[in-house]
């Protein structure tokens, strides 16, 4: 919307003043004119592309299914390992939730339960509805925080603060 105001008001005066210094200015102007346009034309695609790597990444559903692990680079050290060690989740595509709870690649118990996404702003968020009384981590639905190239989720836990889960693989850290 920014960009069709922008032009709107930047380059099609600036055509009408082209078109009519050609006419009645002579080649001087007319040649001051079209280096001016082509300036325009550059810096306008200048803030296109810096909107394109500067932009969060929008989230979809089918973004959101998958597997995720503890992100040790939030707030790296032992208790991120520890924790990366010690839970992670997956979300399926027919809409379910398996947060596991883990001694490193063994899983020892796994919480079952479905998901809702909701739709407001400008990515789906989770409502979690578990199966059996809520472990520390899943008390809250997580809130989605979205970066340029990536997404991740923070789960709000009574007895760590903020845990941070991103998409991907779990992979032994030793």
């Amino acid at each position: 919307m920014q960009l069709i105001f922008f032009f709107s008001v930047l380059f099609i005066p600036l055509c009408i003043i082209l078109f009519v210094g050609f006419k009645f200015g002579g080649n001087l102007f007319s040649n001051f004119l079209i280096v001016c346009i082509k300036c325009l034309a550059v810096f306008v695609l200048l803030v296109i592309v810096m909107k394109f790597f500067n932009s969060k990444t929008e989230v979809s559903n089918s973004d959101i299914y998958g597997n995720y692990v503890i992100d040790r680079n939030k707030y790296a050290g032992k208790q991120a390992d520890w924790q990366y060690e010690h839970y992670r989740f997956k979300i399926t595509e027919d809409n379910k939730i398996f947060f596991y709870i883990t001694e490193k690649e063994n899983i020892i118990k796994t919480i079952e339960g479905k998901v809702e996404f909701t739709e407001y702003g400008h990515s789906p968020h989770l409502k979690i509805q578990l199966e059996e009384p809520k472990f520390h981590i899943l008390k809250e639905n997580p809130t989605l925080y979205r970066e340029i190239w990536s997404f991740y989720y923070v789960f709000e836990s009574e007895k760590y603060g903020n845990v941070f889960f991103t998409k991907g693989n779990w992979k032994s850290i030793d």
